[in-house]
């Protein structure tokens, strides 16, 4: 079954110029961009001096490297070969990758655990960013790297991570930045009225 739905998705691969440069590009930059997004947000938190902005983008990189390391473990478990390496005559591959395990997909894990935790926190933000992570876990399958299956276990483990860091540390994280001196704009304003 999985493997017919990867064949219906990846079927029209390399048939399409357009399409293959988006969907290549989602499955090729999406690590990049998921990173960039919570540097943003930390840095967002830093310049407006907010401790709840700068706990968010932390416990989104925690909640990520938490779906990344289980993602590890269940590798190990079940070490099953990718697509273009177990149907190497019927998988279009357009992005080359190494032949490790494909499940669970690490990029759907680190990608649905941020964008959850942005979601949390800024509605409509992070709606843009679990559309993102939908459209990236599906160019996964697209580009040949993954099963269905991969990605969807991949963003269960994200979602998964997203919301037990936020239960298990959210409190704490928020505690620690709030008690770190602020170096934001807005601290350097407070001082000079001080000073």
């Amino acid at each position: 079954m999985d493997y017919r739905l990867e064949q219906w998705v990846n079927g029209p691969a390399g048939s399409h110029p357009l399409v293959d440069a988006v969907m290549s590009f989602a499955s090729g930059q999406a690590a990049a961009i998921f990173i960039a997004l919570v540097v943003t947000w930390l840095l967002y938190g830093i310049l407006r001096s907010s401790a709840a902005e700068e706990a968010g983008a932390s416990l989104a990189a925690l909640a990520a490297g938490a779906g990344f390391g289980v993602n590890q473990v269940l590798a190990v478990v079940w070490n099953r070969p990718r697509p273009f390496t177990a149907h190497p005559s019927t998988v279009h591959l357009l992005v080359k990758h190494v032949a490790d395990s494909s499940f669970p997909s690490d990029h759907a894990a680190a990608g649905f655990a941020i964008a959850l935790v942005l979601a949390l926190r800024h509605r409509r933000l992070g709606a843009v960013a679990l559309g993102f992570a939908v459209v990236m876990s599906y160019a996964r399958v697209y580009v040949g790297n993954h099963y269905p299956g991969d990605v969807a276990a991949g963003m269960l483990v994200g979602v998964l991570a997203a919301l037990l860091a936020t239960a298990a540390t959210g409190g704490q994280l928020l505690r620690l930045w709030s008690a770190l001196p602020r170096i934001g704009p807005r601290s350097w304003r407070g001082r000079s009225r001080r000073g």
